[in-house]
């Protein structure tokens, strides 16, 4: 519409031509703006999910770091520390919490803990360990005065989720004795062959050896720590001292792509080991017997030496913590110095000796040698003759 003005016109409003130009320019700055909003709130979207995806995880190892580092603290000489290391599990013993104000052993006070909590099982309590058919305990520990010990036994372990809409996933959950068992982290993957918990051992020389996954699940079946029962596999769940942990957190994406965040941590038993020994003064027990045979001939000889483990390495004092070889030619009047050493720890022995050539005659000695550096008597192979 236009308007007469002083004999020219003026124009009032938009002609349709311009509104349709406006209305397409408008379409494009939508065209271009959208999408990059949208592709920005994916991406905060997909950051978010990642981002919780690894502090679940890291809540969940910094929780299981937090309670198995001070594992043992509190415990009785006759309860295990360990009670189960398996890939997926495992379980121990520890004065965590209390919710007496007079617990002063106990690493954490909390008056609000129910009173299941806060004291050890006994068989009236007996419980399944998690992922397995095995029950725990089979006795009762009480303290030198006869008071129930205040050491209670928490779990951690890794199964399927049920409320992940059949997704695959996982949640680690923590129970404390045979109280309901909480979850503590969700959506975590569990790939084949990366099991949650790998466990570690320090043999005699310091360095630290990963027990073989192929021996898991161990459980401590002897009921009373240090008796003569607790040997062999029972007892190889008292020689753990470094426990590592992986975590993987899963994030789905709306686009369907999938991202992964994972956590490794080892985790070091700060107080495995200071019930290991209960005495370290007499000698130690060892009647092998030992036999040396030529295991490979001329023109590169080697001599192999065998011998059971000592009777106090797993059982009785549990003092030894290696073996001592002596070589000698079977004309010397005595052994010498000490020629190898082997650390304990191993459910059979053997020495290699690729230092003999032909025509020599050898005789070998073994002894086993305890923490105080004693050793027992001898034990003593026949001459071995390289041709």
């Amino acid at each position: 519409m236009r308007a007469m003005t002083g004999g020219r016109s003026s124009r009032t409003g938009f002609t349709l031509l311009e509104m349709l130009i406006s209305i397409s320019v408008s379409l494009l700055v939508l065209a271009v703006v959208v999408p990059f909003f949208r592709a920005q709130v994916l991406a905060v979207g997909t950051h978010s999910g990642r981002m919780d995806a690894q502090q679940n995880v890291r809540f969940g190892a910094s929780t299981i770091d937090r309670e198995l580092r001070v594992a043992g603290v509190g415990v009785v000489s006759s309860q295990p520390l360990i009670v189960q290391a398996a890939p997926d599990a495992i379980t121990f013993s520890v004065d965590f919490a209390t919710r007496s104000a007079s617990d002063l052993g106990a690493v954490y006070y909390d008056p609000d803990l129910l009173p299941a909590a806060v004291v050890s099982l006994t068989p009236a309590t007996r419980i399944v360990l998690p992922l397995s058919a095995i029950g725990y305990p089979d006795t009762a520990y009480a303290q030198a005065g006869g008071a129930p010990s205040s050491a209670e036994t928490i779990s951690f372990w890794v199964a399927p989720d049920t409320a992940s809409d059949g997704g695959g996933l996982y949640a680690l959950y923590r129970r404390v004795n045979d109280t309901p068992a909480a979850v503590i982290a969700k959506g975590i993957m569990v790939t084949p062959g990366e099991p949650v918990f790998r466990y570690f051992k320090a043999d005699t020389l310091g360095k630290v050896r990963e027990i073989p996954q192929a021996l898991l699940p161990i459980y401590h079946r002897a009921a009373i720590h240090g008796s003569a029962a607790d040997t062999l596999r029972s007892a190889l769940t008292d020689s753990i001292r470094v426990v590592r942990v992986r975590l993987t957190g899963r994030y789905t994406g709306r686009d369907g792509t999938v991202a992964t965040r994972t956590v490794d941590t080892g985790i070091r038993l700060m107080n495995a080991g200071l019930l290991q020994y209960s005495t370290c003064g007499d000698l130690p027990r060892f009647a092998g017997p030992v036999s040396a045979t030529l295991a490979d001939p001329p023109p590169a000889p080697r001599i192999v030496v065998t011998w059971p483990p000592s009777s106090d390495e797993a059982t009785g004092e549990k003092d030894v913590e290696r073996y001592v070889i002596y070589r000698r030619d079977p004309a010397a009047f005595t052994w010498g110095e000490p020629y190898a050493s082997v650390p304990a720890g191993s459910p059979s022995y053997s020495f290699s000796d690729a230092g003999v050539k032909v025509g020599e005659q050898w005789a070998y000695a073994v002894a086993a040698q305890d923490c105080s550096a004693q050793l027992s008597p001898l034990s003593q192979t026949g001459t071995v003759t390289i041709p």
